[in-house]
């Protein structure tokens, strides 16, 4: 029987590998913005990056809060581990419907 998906989410937070997925985005996504990689080599943190726009202009847009571009980055950061929350969940998912041993 499969897991609720809020004990599922909550066992993917908690988890080492979402922190390891963080750190890896979090890592790519500083690299891209201080050296110069092609843009396609961020495609991963894209949901992030998005998420992270997407907050930044609704604060500006609704509540009239400036965030800025370190604000703007900590939202990135944010957007980071939820994606990883999420990548982690889903992979666990994934091997419990497969059956993996590992």
């Amino acid at each position: 029987m499969p897991r609720p998906l809020h004990t599922a989410l909550r066992a993917a937070a908690t988890a080492r590998a979402a922190l390891a997925v963080t750190a890896a985005l979090l890592a790519l996504v500083g690299l891209a913005r201080f050296t110069p990689l092609p843009d396609e080599a961020t495609v991963v943190a894209w949901p992030a990056l998005a998420a992270a726009f997407l907050l930044d202009t609704a604060l500006y847009n609704e509540a009239g809060v400036a965030v800025g571009d370190a604000g703007f980055w900590t939202l990135a950061v944010v957007g980071c581990y939820v994606e990883a929350v999420v990548v982690v969940a889903v992979a666990r998912g994934v091997r419990r419907r497969v059956g993996s041993d590992r």
